[in-house]
């Protein structure tokens, strides 16, 4: 009988545990995930299962901080030739400005395995807040620009299934490389 007790409960333990981390998995991705458009149609984190994901927040009229980010990430993992492994997901910040095709262009321009996606502003304002990014656009008074959108420029690491793996706000080429290998380790 105590026996039986021990199986049973050792079992319980297991089928808790299980549970658990099939939960917090779900619930990892589902903080992080999207509805966006692209080029390639409706997409979310999981669309893109074969390949690891680096996720940026930016715009095509970025005069500085978007270009040279995408340029670093794009330099890094093709010097570890990653380029077929590793998707960047473009986010755009500028909903007004920004089209899906014109986006994707600007984003490919730096490294071809990218995708923009756009989303309404609702989704955007939601996907934001639960990656704890910031935005704000800016109005230019007498610029041609009209205005611009001041925003972090964190980048986020995902797995292949699409779970969260790490926020990286130090972008140097080192600390990016250190990151990439740790990312595709597995």
């Amino acid at each position: 009988y105590l026996m039986k007790r021990l199986i049973y409960g050792v079992l319980l333990l297991i089928l808790a545990f299980g549970a658990y981390f099939f939960v917090d998995n779900k619930l990892k991705i589902a903080k992080y995930n999207f509805d966006a458009n692209s080029t390639i149609g409706k997409v979310n984190i999981t669309s893109f299962k074969d390949e690891y994901k680096i996720l940026y927040f930016g715009y095509t009229f970025c005069p500085d901080i978007c270009p040279s980010t995408l340029t670093i990430l794009s330099s890094v993992i093709d010097e570890m030739g990653l380029n077929d492994k590793i998707k960047i997901l473009f986010v755009t910040l500028d909903l007004q400005r920004d089209n899906e095709k014109e986006c994707d262009e600007f984003a490919k321009y730096f490294y071809q395995n990218s995708v923009c996606l756009k989303m309404d502003e609702k989704e955007l304002k939601r996907m934001v807040k639960n990656y704890n990014a910031k935005y704000e656009i800016v109005n230019l008074q007498g610029s041609a620009m009209d205005y611009s959108v001041a925003h972090s420029s964190s980048v986020y690491l995902f797995k292949r299934n699409g779970r969260f793996y790490k926020e990286i706000s130090n972008l140097t080429k080192d600390e990016i490389k250190k990151e990439i290998l740790e990312l595709t380790k597995d």
